[in-house]
């Protein structure tokens, strides 16, 4: 049986309302940025990649979206509206899923 469960990279080309593979690899990096963002930010890792025991997944998801959507669209008000999200989400995230401090 295969496994129809959309991937991320799925989920971001239908927030982009891409339907086609062109841009997949540009798209699988956007995403590996984003995740770096956040890890940078101060999310715990373990939350970023989808490893972690807590319930984060939607949440992480949706930061990766809207990173995506900033990095992709050209009008400016737009643009800094998915800015100021991802910024929101990204302090959200790092508050409530902080990285292990050694």
């Amino acid at each position: 049986m295969a496994n129809n469960t959309p991937t991320i990279l799925d989920k971001v080309k239908l927030a982009l309302r891409i339907s086609h593979n062109v841009l997949d690899g540009e798209i699988a990096e956007v995403i590996t940025s984003a995740r770096q963002e956040m890890i940078r930010a101060g999310v715990a890792e373990a939350v970023v990649n989808g490893t972690a025991t807590v319930p984060s997944v939607e949440l992480v998801e949706t930061a990766i979206k809207t990173y995506a959507l900033e990095y992709y669209t050209r009008e400016t008000k737009e643009k800094d509206g998915y800015a100021e999200s991802f910024k929101y989400q990204l302090d959200n995230l790092r508050k409530t899923y902080p990285a292990e401090v050694s």
